[in-house]
């Protein structure tokens, strides 16, 4: 490849990244209703811990530039479920379905998370790890 020709893919992904990153809004859904399938998994998952919404937004919020860059790069796509997990520590993973609402708004949808030091993930399946 032509090294001007990889230098201006760089600045023009970089500069789509931080219009992005400035104009995209992410709407954390963690049903909360009692008889949401999400609220009555949230806590079945895993070593029997509970799973606070405050380490589920801490994790995602974490996760922000790689999933707005994984938006970029066409792997996080409307309706492809990915999965988010924290690598080590409490091992947190949170499946997500993604949104597009139009093309700076996604609502991130979560689907279930557990605490599973050893999370496996379908082939071919988006999984990006927080330290």
């Amino acid at each position: 490849m032509n090294v001007k020709r990889i230098i201006k893919e760089s600045i023009l992904r970089e500069e789509k990244f931080h219009q992005l990153n400035s104009e995209i809004t992410f709407t954390f859904d963690l049903h909360h209703d009692s008889g949401g399938h999400t609220a009555q998994r949230k806590w079945r998952h895993g070593s029997g811990e509970k799973i606070y919404d405050i380490d589920i937004v801490k994790l995602l919020n974490d996760a922000k530039e790689e999933i707005v860059y994984s938006i970029i790069d066409g792997e996080i796509r409307h309706n492809r479920r990915f999965i988010i997990s924290r690598d080590g520590g409490d091992y947190l993973n949170v499946v997500i379905n993604p949104e597009k609402l139009d093309t700076t708004h996604w609502n991130l949808v979560t689907i279930t998370v557990m605490k599973k030091s050893d999370f496996t993930v379908s082939s071919g399946q988006l999984q990006i790890f927080v330290p």
